[in-house]
């Protein structure tokens, strides 16, 4: 059995994989799976609400990219994904390691959370205050952006670098500042969405400063 999601095709213009062309003989039958088991009924229809227009949904297509099928549904129910204005990347490097302190008294271990950033320097401001609370951390850019599945730690990626991946609690630092290195709101968008449903339980997202796509996440 071969699954692929559409979904995780953050990088426009990339086909999708054609089995063939990799000298894989791929027959049989082909099913379409509506219902996303991974997250919770809030994670995805939080999701599904910034970003349907964009990465797609019946009847609708990203530019010349044919129609990629949304989740109707989830197979659980949860917590809204929370969403905080912070004053300043500091005040976001905080508030992110408060809710991974919260998230322990509450039972979750620190390997079942992964922060998730922007860009590097933001995620090792998160790291650097979380030490300070003698908190377990595995940066990826540590280990050629591999996770170590060894150690009991919270998880440290680029949202590039999750792709794939999921953890319990996820926290995503620094979204005002995504596209301002040219990116475009659709790629914004895009990564985005992945983010956010690399949580399975519990997500927050976090910014400081305005930009179209935090426009989309507060609406």
């Amino acid at each position: 059995m071969v699954v692929y999601d559409d979904i995780q095709a953050i990088y426009k213009g990339r086909e999708r994989p054609v089995w063939s062309q990799l000298g894989i003989e791929a027959k049989g039958r082909t099913s379409v799976l509506k219902v996303n088991y991974r997250n919770t009924a809030q994670i995805v229809a939080f999701a599904k609400r910034f970003a349907a227009d964009v990465i797609g949904a019946p009847g609708i297509t990203a530019d010349d990219e044919r129609a990629i099928l949304l989740p109707e549904d989830a197979g659980r129910q949860g917590v809204e994904p929370a969403v905080r204005r912070c004053v300043s990347i500091d005040a976001e490097a905080h508030c992110v390691a408060e809710w991974f302190l919260d998230r322990k008294k509450a039972g979750y271990e620190w390997s079942q959370m992964a922060c998730l950033y922007t860009e590097h320097w933001i995620g090792g401001r998160v790291g650097q205050i979380l030490a300070r609370h003698d908190v377990p951390i595995d940066m990826a850019k540590d280990n050629r952006n591999r996770v170590s599945v060894k150690r009991v730690a919270v998880r440290f990626l680029s949202m590039h670098t999750a792709k794939g991946l999921e953890f319990p609690c996820v926290a995503i630092a620094g979204l005002g500042l995504l596209g301002r290195h040219g990116e475009t709101v659709e790629e914004c968008v895009r990564v985005t969405y992945v983010g956010i449903t690399r949580a399975t339980h519990e997500a927050l997202l976090t910014y400081s400063s305005e930009s179209e796509l935090v426009q989309r996440l507060i609406a």
